[in-house]
């Protein structure tokens, strides 16, 4: 069966950066299991594993714009330090978590201290970066109604949430 719109499909993969640097891996881990065509993968690796069958080796460069988009200047912003609360001490490279105008939370990243406020970026830590994967399928399945209707798949066990 063909990884297609829909199907349940199990991976195993290593992804790179452009000098050859391991960003993240599941090779001998469990493999990682999602619901093609539901926006569970970024969208050129997604759209690589199309036609893909079990057993079948992928290699592909996924342009940044495939990934996790381009990097963004206007998602820099400044914060006054005293907004980060009492228990929080500002370093560069810190992450921290704020809330979105939508209602959900986002990671950023502190990438400047200044006297009374900090720079902040809520840029993905890939954008801007094009992605190096390499991998293999495992398995291909046609999705379960209930996979379907939660827009992912479900491990062993049913779902888990």
């Amino acid at each position: 069966m063909q990884v297609a719109q829909d199907r349940v499909v199990s991976i195993f993969y290593t992804l790179k950066d452009a000098e050859g640097a391991v960003l993240d891996t599941n090779i001998g881990k469990s493999p990682l299991l999602y619901l093609q065509g539901h926006g569970n993968l970024v969208p050129g690796l997604e759209a690589e594993l199309l036609g893909k069958e079990p057993g079948e080796a992928f290699t592909v460069v996924v342009p940044a714009a495939e990934g996790y988009g381009e990097y963004d200047e206007t998602r820099t912003f400044e914060v006054p330090i005293a907004e980060l609360g009492p228990n929080v001490t500002p370093m560069k490279g810190m992450v921290l978590t704020m809330n979105s105008p939508q209602g959900g939370s986002v990671p950023v990243k502190i990438i400047k201290v200044k006297l009374a406020t900090v720079l902040m970026d809520g840029n993905h830590p890939l954008a801007g970066k094009d992605l190096h994967f390499s991998g293999r399928v495992e398995t291909v399945r046609k999705a379960q109604k209930d996979e379907l209707k939660h827009h992912h798949a479900h491990g062993p066990g049913g779902q888990n949430h």
